[in-house]
């Protein structure tokens, strides 16, 4: 389990290290199955912050849906607040991630880049 962890971490780092600027293309709407994969470029999410975690170089995002449901996001570390609408992109969704900083296994949790907040309500 160490390893992948690891593994994860540095998968996301890569992702982030090669993220480009965000394109002001209209948002793609929000989709039900957050595991699904996707051979093109990935769309965008969206959703308000309703609890937030830092921890080391990351931030730990709970998002509710405009359908009300949540799940959690990680991006790297970002100055996001509660309450905040926030858009990102999905790169990598893990089951029963373990974060040994905060001490804490997510059931699911999407690993993200791109992230903008205080965007717009769609």
């Amino acid at each position: 389990m160490k390893y992948i962890s690891i593994l994860l971490s540095l998968a996301f780092l890569a992702f982030n290290l090669h993220a480009q600027n965000t394109p002001t293309a209209q948002v793609a709407p929000i989709v039900k199955d957050i595991s699904a994969k996707d051979s093109q470029a990935q769309p965008y999410y969206q959703g308000e912050v309703v609890a937030l975690e830092h921890a080391g170089g990351y931030t730990y995002l709970r998002i509710k849906e405009h359908s009300n449901e949540t799940f959690w996001v990680a991006v790297s570390r970002a100055e996001a607040k509660v309450g905040d609408y926030v858009r990102f992109q999905k790169e990598l969704v893990t089951e029963n991630f373990t974060s040994k900083t905060l001490n804490k296994t997510f059931k699911e949790l999407m690993f993200a880049s791109n992230l903008q907040y205080k965007v717009p309500k769609k």
